[in-house]
């Protein structure tokens, strides 16, 4: 097995794991907030889906053209989130990311990647992102699960 089955196998069980969840909003519940302070289920969701797009030009040097609304110090301004953008942007940042790993050799992804927070392996990097979206969708779980809706 190549190191590039793996990081597509790895992906593609993140993405399973990830989407799960985010599967089950609905309109009411992609509204939800833990606290009054929290974002939004789908705010959180949109987020998650944005960054995944960010990733790919670290990773890759893909440059994504999605422009961010989630990202960047921007807050969660309660205004109501089209679910199905929200799925389509989540959706084509997975495939984007899916279809980069099968383009990159075992050799790239043992090639330091500069970063944000630091200079690691490109393989690295993308179980950085792996960890980024599954700590998003714990938080998007317990919103869905225990939130409200917040005025």
């Amino acid at each position: 097995m190549t190191i590039q089955d793996i990081m597509a196998r790895q992906w593609s069980v993140n993405q399973l794991t990830i989407m799960g969840p985010i599967s089950k909003m609905t309109d009411e519940s992609a509204r939800f907030r833990l606290t009054p302070e929290t974002a939004s289920a789908a705010f959180i969701a949109l987020h998650t889906g944005e960054a995944i797009h960010r990733f790919a030009k670290m990773i890759f040097n893909y440059d994504s053209s999605l422009e961010a609304q989630a990202m960047g110090g921007v807050t969660d301004d309660g205004r109501m989130l089209d679910l199905s953008v929200v799925m389509q942007v989540l959706n084509s940042g997975f495939a984007l990311i899916a279809e980069q790993i099968k383009q990159t050799s075992d050799e790239q992804w043992t090639e330091i990647v500069a970063t944000p927070f630091g200079e690691i392996p490109r393989m690295g990097v993308l179980q950085f992102l792996m960890h980024h979206n599954s700590y998003h969708c714990g938080q998007i779980s317990q919103a869905i699960k225990k939130g409200k809706l917040h005025a």
